[in-house]
């Protein structure tokens, strides 16, 4: 795909690109900042798409713009979509892996609650390098379901349903789950060499989330995954500020610098991955 060119209205854009969508047209719009994003087309539906556009930006107030946005399960008002965290948006926003992720999170935090002593010794990882028990291989992973608050588990699982929801809708179920499960594997490896046994949270995986928007914005942009600079520098600071122990909270900070660097690495191993449109 090849950029058509940008406008000032994220929700213009969008509106736009259901327009086209409808028309049978390759068309994705890239948010790159609260008042601007991006529009890509495939090169041999440029003249069509630019005469498209030229019409749009004379008349954005047309009907069928709007009426396209119905089609595409979408709300297309003069405030934009329909809020976030409506069912229909909830149930939109999240794929059966991030569904999954999320339910299986919020079973083992019920089960802290209940058993805290044995649900950790089942899912916490125990192992010594020297002697691991490949029966219990399970343990390099499930460490990413134990969370230690309501708040912990609140914040990673927000981040997670927010990020893995738009990764799953643009590359697919299976590609999120070998991403999830890689990374969670990365991240536990580090904390578990590094510093010791006793940690958990998604955190980690979700810091790789971070890692693959923010190098795919910068990659391969018509993927249409990327974050605000400033969400980047707010992620980097908080994961410096870890690691100097400035924070109020015990923080998991290799596990959350393995998980950043696994995003990094996958963001360049999809660089030529096409993104599926919204």
């Amino acid at each position: 795909m090849i950029k058509l060119g940008e406008l000032n209205s994220p929700n213009a854009a969008h509106l736009f690109a259901d327009y086209c969508v409808t028309q049978g047209w390759s068309v994705q719009a890239v948010v790159e900042g609260a008042e601007r994003a991006a529009l890509y087309v495939e090169e041999s539906q440029l003249q069509q798409v630019s005469q498209a556009l030229e019409a749009f930006l004379h008349n954005p107030g047309h009907p069928r713009y709007h009426a396209a946005a119905w089609q595409r399960s979408k709300v297309a008002t003069g405030s934009g979509a329909a809020p976030l965290w409506s069912g229909l948006q909830f149930k939109a926003f999240s794929g059966p892996v991030t569904l999954l992720v999320l339910v299986l999170a919020m079973v083992v935090y019920g089960w802290q609650q209940i058993a805290p002593q044995q649900a950790s010794a089942a899912l916490g990882i125990f192992l010594q390098p020297a002697a691991i028990n490949l029966t219990e291989s399970w343990r390099w992973f499930s460490p990413a379901l134990l969370h230690f608050s309501l708040t912990h588990l609140v914040f990673n699982l927000l981040w997670w349903w927010l990020l893995a929801g738009q990764f799953e809708r643009r590359l697919g179920s299976g590609q999120l789950l070998s991403f999830t499960l890689s990374s969670a594997l990365i991240a536990n490896v580090a904390q578990y060499l590094l510093v010791g046994p006793y940690f958990g949270g998604l955190s980690g995986v979700v810091y790789a989330l971070f890692g693959y928007f923010w190098w795919a914005g910068r990659l391969n942009p018509a993927q249409g995954l990327r974050l605000d600079r400033g969400l980047v520098a707010f992620m980097l600071i908080w994961m410096l500020l870890g690691f100097l122990d400035l924070l109020w909270v015990s923080m998991a900070n290799w596990a959350h610098l393995g998980g950043l660097l696994a995003g990094c690495g996958w963001a360049w191993l999809l660089r030529h991955k096409p993104g599926r449109p919204d």
